[in-house]
């Protein structure tokens, strides 16, 4: 044998094979549709993590241990199981926190001993009851999905139903496997975006683009009560406020999320404090840096900074820092899934067969995270 011979492991051959068949098949795709045929060729299945934390909680368990539990696991959802029927009979998020501090504080806190010691089911069961469905009904309308299902099919489910995490479920064992967000979408995409083509829009910026919020933007400021910023989270279905100067100016942005604090210090009976006290608290001013971008950015920058800075949304400001606009992760979404159905299907190597959508496939495997 030469001494220059190069000795490669089967596994790597195999490896190499699949990424030249991957390029090859993206190839023969035009540049404008690739994003929205991965969405098509890739399952739920392909984007579940190798390994993750999977959080389900029993139902009897009470609500303030609950809570504990997300703050505890740095998890903002947990499936909620019914063990006498042996189903799921949905999720408890931080909106039902929010709800329920809001119960509490309308009626002078005479419910905060609910709060500490009702258990899950019994807070679920009550909200059927004021939607006026029967306890029978419990976990019937569960939105999910199945491993199978492709991507596409998971953006257009959370957009059209304006959620944020869908639980991706077994259809033969019925078992929980994870949930899948647009963030966790769009991280995948991002593992092989140096692999695909660059479709013409990903270089125009957002301006050209006109995506995210210009119009009745809801700002607060340093001077917001608590409770009305809870009062706007439960009305408005958005996941964060922009907070303001006196001049308009971004200072800081109070998310869903930071709310947990309440519950992991205890501290939610006094909802009358202004921001200004609270946000020092949550936020290190030395090392919290907010997401932010400008109308002149490229879509390939907008994309980075949501994966990169692993956010929810980016506040378009100008150089005054005066805010312009919200660009959210689901504004991003909503637009490769437009983009796909504005695709002229004369011109598209996407094409229907017998009812199935058909498009040239590529190998992957389940991400890392």
């Amino acid at each position: 044998m030469s001494d220059n011979c190069v000795v490669i492991e089967p596994a790597v051959l195999q490896e190499l094979r699949t990424k030249r068949a991957r390029r090859d098949s993206y190839q023969r795709i035009n540049s404008g549709e690739i994003y929205q045929s991965f969405f098509m060729t890739h399952t739920c299945y392909d984007c579940m993590p190798k390994s993750g934390k999977v959080l389900l909680l029993d139902a009897r368990l009470s609500i303030r241990k609950a809570f504990f539990a997300l703050v505890f696991n740095n998890v903002r959802a947990a499936l909620v199981w019914h063990a006498p029927t042996s189903s799921n009979i949905g999720l408890i998020t931080i909106s039902d926190f929010i709800n329920m501090l809001i119960a509490a504080y309308d009626t002078k806190w005479n419910s905060l001993d609910t709060l500490e010691t009702s258990s899950i089911l019994e807070w679920k069961q009550d909200l059927h009851r004021k939607s006026g469905l029967t306890d029978d009904q419990l976990g019937l309308n569960i939105i999910h999905l199945g491993p199978e299902d492709n991507l596409y099919t998971a953006i257009l489910t959370s957009t059209e139903h304006k959620i944020h995490r869908i639980p991706v479920i077994d259809p033969l064992t019925h078992d929980f496997l994870f949930l899948i967000t647009n963030k966790r979408i769009l991280k995948f995409l991002y593992l092989f975006i140096y692999d695909l083509p660059q479709p013409p829009f990903i270089h125009q910026t957002l301006e050209e683009l006109k995506l995210g919020t210009y119009e009745n933007l809801v700002l607060i400021n340093l001077q917001t009560k608590l409770i009305e910023v809870l009062r706007i989270f439960q009305t408005i279905r958005i996941s964060a406020l922009p907070v303001v100067d006196n001049e308009k100016r971004l200072r800081d942005i109070y998310s869903k999320f930071d709310i947990m604090h309440l519950a992991a210090t205890r501290t939610y009976a006094n909802l009358d404090v202004p921001l200004c006290d609270i946000l020092g608290v949550i936020h290190d001013q030395n090392t919290h840096q907010l997401a932010t971008c400008k109308m002149g950015d490229q879509l390939f920058e907008l994309m980075d900074k949501f994966v990169t800075r692993e956010v929810h949304r980016l506040i378009i400001v100008d150089d005054a820092q005066h805010i312009v606009g919200i660009l959210s992760m689901s504004d991003l979404m909503r637009f490769l899934v437009s983009k796909f159905k504005k695709l002229d299907s004369t011109h598209s190597n996407i094409y229907v067969s017998n009812g199935h959508l058909s498009v040239p496939t590529c190998e992957s495997e389940p991400m890392d995270t």
